[in-house]
């Protein structure tokens, strides 16, 4: 049976899997390696813990497709920053929104599709 694990136990149980591997490319492959040490996690729930740990680095893959509207960042599901621009006419118009936390820009960037997840310092 899967546990569901404090955010100490799955940042531990985390970090034990790309030790092992270096990287992971794909969040479903991530978290069936999790589901194999009986540690179970959200997607929502883990893209926003793997922001918290500073030895991971994450690199996120788009589509060309863009978001009709965001109310919560797509990668990490966090607070989105609005981006604005003063028309011709002066009038301030939101043409974007940004997040602070992963770097996702949807003026920049499409929805997401893959992530690959890697430790900062291990060698390959």
């Amino acid at each position: 049976m899967v546990k569901r694990p404090s955010d100490a136990e799955l940042i531990f149980s985390v970090l034990n899997v790309l030790r092992k591997s270096g990287e992971i490319v794909g969040e479903i492959r991530f978290l069936e390696a999790l589901k194999k040490m009986n540690v179970g996690a959200s997607p929502k729930r883990f893209r926003r813990l793997i922001y918290s740990i500073p030895e991971i680095e994450v690199s996120v893959r788009y589509t060309k497709k863009k978001f009709d509207h965001l109310d919560k960042c797509p990668v990490c599901s966090s607070k989105l920053s609005k981006i604005r621009e003063i028309n011709l006419e002066g009038k301030r118009k939101i043409i974007g929104y940004k997040c602070n936390l992963c770097g996702y820009n949807s003026t920049s960037h499409g929805k997401p599709y893959i992530y690959a997840f890697r430790l900062k310092n291990h060698d390959l």
